[in-house]
C-alpha cells in the first residue's frame, strides 16, 4: 500500500469539475485507491463519495492505493490534483 498526503491549493476547492476530472483518472487504474480526509476515507473512483467530503482550498488529504499499480496511481494523481483548476 502506498500513502501520500497532499495540500489541496484548488481556488475553489475540490468542486464537482476538478473532482470529475480526478475520479476518470483514477477509475484507469487497477489498483484500489481512497481519499481521506480528517477521519473520513471514501473511494476515490466514486463523484458521488468525494463530493461527501466536501475538500476546500487548505484542506490537508491523503490519497491511498493498494494493488499492482499503486504507485504509479498515487504518483499521477497528485499530479493532477495539483494542476487541476
Amino acid at each position: 500500500m502506498i500513502k501520500k498526503k497532499i495540500l489541496v491549493t484548488l481556488k475553489n476547492g475540490f468542486h464537482i469539475r476538478p473532482a470529475t476530472k480526478f475520479v476518470k483518472k483514477a477509475k484507469k487504474f487497477c489498483s484500489n485507491i481512497n481519499i481521506k480526509l480528517k477521519d473520513k476515507e471514501v473511494d476515490a473512483k466514486s463523484l458521488l463519495q468525494i463530493q461527501t467530503l466536501g475538500i476546500s482550498k487548505n484542506d490537508l488529504i491523503y490519497i491511498k492505493a493498494d494493488g499492482k499499480d499503486e504507485l504509479k496511481a498515487v504518483n499521477e494523481l497528485t499530479k493532477i490534483i495539483n494542476l487541476l483548476e
